[in-house]
């Protein structure tokens, strides 16, 4: 592109991945105490409302990124999720009933999660054409600036809540989502900033049309079991540190801050040492790395056992929330979008499979034993990947 841009383009992109950070930090702790506390469902309700929300999110997304492909400016398509997430946000907030609050989650709330992929989505098609040297490093510098809302949003919304209503903390989603298109919006007056799609080539790089390669497959997998280990570790370990540890929920904050914070310098490392280690060779060595994290806090025998053993998680839980992202997005050749859209599908895929794990494993309250079960998933899914992916640990990376 020689078209240069008259806007800081960087900044404003930070400041909308930050904001997309804040709609789901600012919210996610309380849909449950929304939905069954304050509004009555019972939880069999909200569960089925929650999987439905899920998949509806699932098949939106997959659309969206189908769509974004063919859409003459992509910026569109993140304008009208922030719209969707407002107003999805909004409703909840001025309608205060159980018929607001799940038609908002839904039926309105999965167009607005599609906000997240796309804007990285968005990013990487933008630096492709601006920086291509220097795409994959923006996509993971940016991953960093979501991890900073979720460090600075969750104190915040808990005081909000606490103070006010329970409600506001949607208000804040809805303004969150409502700045991003505010941002998106401002960038549509620059022509610099209209990326649009790229003709799509009949065949992909293995010149078999409408086939992933097989390693792309059981890399793709592999995330995705590696997924399920975390999402059970973030069901488990909160209710292992009050129950089994004797910790407060004071302490899961703590632990939850902590995990947090330590992500955002290892997601920096991780960037810079993609220039030397491919994104295969990253991901599976932190699947190892998670599932050694998991068996050790497993084992702990106190609240400040599973302080330290932050450290470990830090290093591992990073690369598997950055590194991922520009793998995805390489997925599907020539198809960014579509391929970004995974990372919403393999999201909501390891969060159904999780809690169905979650909800045999732990009938009995042993925590324990699903946080041994989660280190085995992780452990699992990085064999799955290294078993697909040996050839390519041998290549250079990509950067």
């Amino acid at each position: 592109m020689g078209q240069s841009t008259r806007m800081p383009v960087t900044a404003m992109l930070g400041a909308s991945v930050f904001c997309s950070g804040v709609t789901f930090a600012a919210t996610m702790p309380y849909g449950a105490i929304v939905g069954i506390e304050t509004l009555g469902l019972s939880n069999e309700h909200y569960a089925a409302m929650v999987s439905i929300s899920s998949l509806v999110g699932a098949l939106v997304t997959m659309f969206i990124g189908y769509a974004s492909d063919r859409l003459p400016d992509r910026r569109i398509l993140v304008l009208m999720a922030a719209v969707a997430g407002a107003t999805g946000m909004g409703l909840v907030y001025f309608g205060r009933s159980q018929m607001a609050f799940i038609v908002a989650i839904t039926v309105i709330w999965p167009f607005g999660f599609a906000m997240f992929s796309q804007n990285f989505a968005y990013v990487r098609v933008y630096y492709n054409a601006r920086a291509p040297e220097r795409a994959h490093f923006m996509i993971t510098a940016l991953r960093t600036v979501f991890s900073v809302a979720w460090v600075i949003v969750p104190p915040l919304a808990g005081y909000i809540a606490a103070l006010y209503s329970v409600f506001d903390v949607f208000l804040l989603s809805a303004l969150a989502y409502l700045a991003c298109g505010v941002i998106f919006a401002a960038m549509m007056t620059d022509p610099a900033t209209r990326i649009a799609a790229a003709p799509i080539a009949a065949r992909d790089a293995t010149g078999m049309r409408g086939f992933l390669p097989t390693p792309i497959i059981a890399g793709l997998v592999g995330i995705l079991i590696i997924n399920i280990a975390m999402r059970l570790v973030g069901l488990a370990m909160p209710l292992s540190i009050v129950t089994r540890l004797g910790g407060t929920v004071g302490d899961v904050g703590i632990y939850a801050g902590i995990a947090a914070a330590l992500e955002i310098p290892f997601m920096l490392m991780w960037g810079y040492l993609g220039r030397w280690l491919t994104r295969e060779a990253i991901i599976i060595g932190n699947g190892l790395l998670l599932g050694v994290y998991i068996l050790l806090v497993s084992q702990a025998r106190s609240v400040m056992d599973v302080f330290l053993l932050q450290a470990i998680n830090g290093i591992a839980a990073a690369a598997l929330l950055s590194v991922t992202i520009s793998y995805m997005q390489d997925a599907i050749k020539g198809r960014v979008g579509l391929s970004t859209s995974l990372m919403d599908v393999v999201g909501i895929s390891a969060t159904l499979a999780g809690a169905a794990v979650f909800g045999v494993l732990s009938a009995g309250g042993d925590y324990q034993l699903l946080l041994v079960a989660a280190a085995g998933f992780a452990v699992v899914g990085g064999l799955v990947m290294l078993a697909g992916n040996t050839r390519q640990l041998r290549m250079a990376p990509a950067d």
